[in-house]
């Protein structure tokens, strides 16, 4: 499958679009980093960080690194931080305790290579998170997504490949709330849907939200 093509720098009012506040269930940071947190795994590498929101619900002064790609998304993070390639990472072997690719590894063209790479700088018992959406989400405002490198269909089976045994976390629920015909085009913006979308809802509504989380420890 394709890589959904990243426009972090060649359209970033695009990712600025996005409200997240519209998101009223389901955000997959807080849970990721209280685990994080919970296990006592440190360091942590987020890989595709963006601009670090993950960095910002863990404790403060825990050891943790954004790496992401795009100048842009990285200009705003908090330090430290790296721009790099996922399939790269500036690690040694076996030297974190997590690592996280929240929403981004659908941006590969070869995921497997990256989620490798995340194997290699793990120590024993180390981490690794990512998460993805379904290409039927949002079934309120499309008849589907087109299908990309690491979408909910195949994700776990992808991750599986290098880690083995994996967990899986799905969910298929109302989550995101918008209130009025704005948001519905500020959504649409941020989804990279075409704007006649908006004309599908009647607002207020609730998006359907269908993904998953995937995880699994460094054996």
């Amino acid at each position: 499958m394709p890589a959904l093509p990243s426009d972090y720098d060649s359209d970033p009012e695009r990712w600025r679009s996005c409200d997240q506040s519209v998101q009223v269930f389901g955000d997959v940071h807080a849970p990721v980093a209280r685990r994080i947190v919970d296990e006592d795994l440190a360091p942590v590498l987020d890989i595709g960080g963006g601009q670090g929101y993950l960095a910002t619900l863990l404790p403060t002064g825990w050891p943790s690194t954004v790496v992401d790609h795009s100048a842009t998304q990285v200009a705003d993070a908090p330090h430290p931080k790296v721009r790099a390639d996922a399939s790269f990472l500036p690690a040694r072997d076996r030297c974190v305790g997590a690592v996280t690719a929240l929403w981004m590894l659908y941006h590969l063209d070869d995921p497997a290579s990256a989620i490798a790479e995340a194997s290699r700088v793990l120590r024993p018992g180390g981490l690794f998170v990512s998460s993805t959406s379904s290409r039927t989400n949002d079934p309120e405002l499309t008849d589907g997504y087109p299908p990309t490198s690491f979408d909910a269909e195949e994700a776990a089976d992808i991750v599986a490949a290098v880690f083995g045994d994996v967990q899986v976390e799905r969910w298929d629920a109302p989550m995101t709330y918008l209130p009025d015909r704005d948001a519905v085009l500020r959504y649409c913006r941020s989804h990279s849907l075409h704007r006649d979308a908006a004309d599908r809802v009647a607002p207020p509504v609730w998006l359907t939200k269908r993904g998953c989380v995937v995880s699994a420890y460094k054996q």
